[in-house]
């Protein structure tokens, strides 16, 4: 098919205005709402494309293609999906003798079988909802292999809206598990409030070292920091004047993962409601008499289960005193060996030495606002339906207003 197979004459000037895009005339198939033929509008006119390798203007086309786009008309309740079809044109350069290219268009991408605008409609729901559930809503087919593709023209709309980031003095890290891959979200401390700055697609060393280069090293004085070996060795890339530090609150996550094993193995059928939330608080704070005798008569009858509470319960007494690290050296050196439980919290303890006694050097405790706010990010991850990871980065960061501050008469972002 060429250019001469269609004449101007044949655009039907309603289904062009019906369409709205500016870049298309339709062709006339008057009786067929469903279907839309359209060519480019500088199809009729002696506009050349420039040639993308060299420049030239001398380009000829070399054949058409017809492309078939899934398209929406009017707004929300009462739109319509169409099939667009469009006569590509390629075009081949005079000048340089390059390979054949389209001619360039704005409504769609290359190999993209969704317009932008209806693409748009999809990743804006997507955001709030399943990606089957939007596409369900629009009468699309909800393929896997596209929703990547269509949430990243949005996300990146919507990063570049975004101010520049308020480098914080202390950055926090925490790898957290979503469906099986471990994801660092970074967060930041800024006058007593914690920020969620990002999430990480992986834990390499080359992820963090481009994330963390994004912050002035000469303001981030201190890392909160996940035992990873890639993790240590990209904070001594990127921020070299950064102290390494082990908190409280991640050996208590770490000892939480811990007792929740212990209850998924050893607690199996152990009658006590609601088992794991209960276990998992600090026993000490239990002002319910009641709810008390039930944990106690529960873990009566599971000795081994019990062995691995106490062992919990006495860390947790521990980090609320002035403890040093060779109390915590030595509560390690009290497990017994026949409780594997704490185990990675036992090598955390001795192959991190240094990094936790920076921690009680220099803060000792963690804000009690930090601890909710790291909590409360574990559970909202954990708790999210599962997607690609742009959609749950996306779901995370971009949905939500982020806080910003005035420095110096420019207007920086600190997060969520």
């Amino acid at each position: 098919m060429g250019k001469k197979n269609h004449v101007q004459s044949n655009v039907s000037a309603p289904k062009t205005e019906s369409l709205g895009i500016d870049e298309l005339l339709v062709l006339g198939t008057e009786g067929d709402e469903e279907n839309y033929y359209a060519v480019h509008r500088r199809y009729f006119t002696d506009e050349k494309s420039c040639c993308p390798a060299c420049g030239s203007t001398r380009t000829r086309c070399s054949k058409v293609v017809q492309r078939s786009f899934k398209d929406i008309i009017g707004s929300e309740p009462n739109f319509r999906i169409i099939n667009l079809h469009f006569y590509q044109r390629y075009l081949r350069c005079d000048s340089c003798g390059s390979s054949v290219f389209p001619e360039p268009i704005d409504f769609g991408e290359k190999s993209f079988r969704y317009t932008h605008r209806l693409a748009d409609k999809l990743a804006e729901g997507t955001f709030s909802y399943s990606y089957k559930k939007v596409c369900e809503k629009y009468g699309v087919p909800a393929s896997t292999a596209s929703v990547g593709a269509i949430m990243r023209r949005q996300i990146s709309c919507r990063e570049a809206q975004l101010r520049q980031l308020q480098s914080p003095e202390t950055v926090c890290i925490i790898e957290t598990l979503f469906y099986g891959e471990l994801h660092p979200v970074i967060l930041a401390t800024w006058n007593g409030r914690t920020y969620c700055l990002d999430i990480l697609k992986d834990t390499s060393e080359s992820t963090y070292i481009q994330s963390l280069k994004a912050l002035n090293s000469a303001a981030v004085s201190s890392v909160y920091i996940d035992p990873s070996d890639s993790l240590g060795a990209a904070i001594t890339s990127a921020l070299p004047l950064a102290v390494p530090m082990v908190t409280d609150e991640c050996i208590r996550r770490y000892a939480r993962a811990s007792m929740e094993k212990a209850i998924d193995v050893k607690g199996k059928r152990l009658s006590l409601r609601e088992k794991k939330d209960r276990l998992l608080l600090h026993g000490k704070h239990l002002s319910d008499t009641e709810l008390v005798e039930q944990i106690t008569r529960a873990l009566s009858a599971r000795p081994e289960l019990k062995a691995v509470y106490d062992c919990y319960q006495s860390l947790l007494d521990l980090l609320e005193v002035d403890w040093t690290y060779e109390d915590l050296a030595e509560w390690s050196a009290g497990i017994s060996p026949e409780i594997h439980e704490f185990a990675d919290l036992q090598d955390v303890i001795e192959i991190y030495e240094t990094e936790i006694r920076s921690f009680v050097t220099n803060i000792h405790r963690t804000p009690e606002e930090y601890n909710s706010s790291a909590k409360a990010v574990c559970d909202a991850i954990e708790a999210m339906p599962h997607c690609i990871f742009d959609v749950f980065r996306a779901r995370c960061l971009l949905t939500s207003e982020h806080d910003n501050i005035a420095d110096h008469g420019k207007i920086l972002r600190l997060g969520i």
